[in-house]
């Protein structure tokens, strides 16, 4: 799809093929400039004949071509004139399959000499976003190995598939996969549906909490396997800036009440900012939470925390 588009920086026209618009950055591929990042604000006009899906931070998903009103104003066919700055992202209807992934992958290490200690840690996250459904990946572990005997592992995967009701409103399927020695948690399979809302959604962050329920099946060092049912409350936000330097700040944040367990509840948190550093390449610094209030294994708490700083690459971001 070729578009005309406007910017209020410079008064040029660029005619070019808009690629998306994401997280307050519109990405475009001209013949002259090749793939080009342009800030959303600075955009005075744009228009297209071509289809696009266009959310905005109200909730709304509008589908039509676009046409130029007011410098700052978007105009889609049959309906009246937007704020510009109101448009959290646009995707065109014709775009490829392989456009609606992105992800990132981040890789640690370090040995301490004095204490025979070497850690490698390892972070995976893959998303697809079609228009009223998205499905998101994050797969973590870290290997600890002390004397080269001594092993620690913690291992986590979750999976979620989001459906789009209304306006900011959606529904899902979560499923995840678990280990740690630290709690003595030799696997927990875990399937659940949720149904949440967006509180922000901004062109550089969001805000999201969702409340559901789910099933899990544990194996605890020491104890047979648990069957439980647990509740879900969970806050999540993001707060990001895709034009150089690139930064991406993530915080996850679930709390699972069990229904059978009388006084037992889980805390699984988590916190990562990520920094580029050149073309894609960035750094990254995490932190991670896993508590169990009545843990099987001594009915007592356990707590495993830790600090992670790793290098990645992310793609489509």
């Amino acid at each position: 799809p070729y578009t005309t588009l406007f910017r209020s920086v410079n008064g040029n026209e660029i005619t070019c093929e808009i690629k998306s618009l994401s997280r307050g950055v519109l990405t475009a591929k001209t013949d002259a400039l090749s793939t080009v990042s342009i800030r959303w604000h600075d955009v005075a006009r744009i228009r297209s004949e071509y289809t696009f899906e266009i959310l905005l931070s109200g909730g709304s998903t509008l589908f039509g071509a676009l046409t130029s009103g007011a410098a700052g104003d978007l105009v889609i066919a049959g309906s009246p004139a937007i704020p510009l700055l109101s448009v959290v992202s646009l995707t065109p209807i014709a775009s490829r399959f392989a456009s609606r992934f992105d992800g990132a992958v981040d890789l640690g290490y370090s040995f301490q000499k004095s204490k025979s200690t070497t850690q490698l840690n390892f972070d995976g996250e893959a998303g697809y976003t079609a228009r009223r459904r998205s499905v998101a990946m994050d797969v973590s572990s870290i290997l600890v190995v002390r004397d080269q005997t001594d092993t620690t592992r913690r291992v986590q995967a979750d999976l979620s598939v989001n459906q789009t009701l209304s306006r900011n409103y959606f529904a899902g399927l979560m499923g995840q996969f678990a280990m740690n020695d630290e709690l003595n948690l030799i696997q927990r399979y875990l399937g659940g549906g949720t149904f949440g809302c967006y509180l922000v959604r901004t062109n550089h962050s969001t805000l999201s909490a969702n409340a559901g329920g789910a099933y899990s099946s544990e194996h605890y060092a020491g104890t047979g396997r648990l069957n439980n049912g647990e509740a879900l409350i969970a806050l999540n936000t993001q707060i990001f800036r895709l034009y150089s330097p690139k930064l991406d700040i993530t915080g996850d944040f679930k709390l699972w009440p069990s229904l059978t367990t009388s006084g037992r509840f889980r805390i699984d948190a988590n916190a990562k900012a990520r920094v580029e550093v050149y073309k894609n390449l960035f750094v990254s610094f995490s932190l991670f939470d896993n508590y169990d209030r009545k843990n099987p294994t001594t009915s007592l708490p356990l707590n495993d925390y830790g600090f992670v700083m790793s290098v990645g690459y992310s793609f489509n971001r």
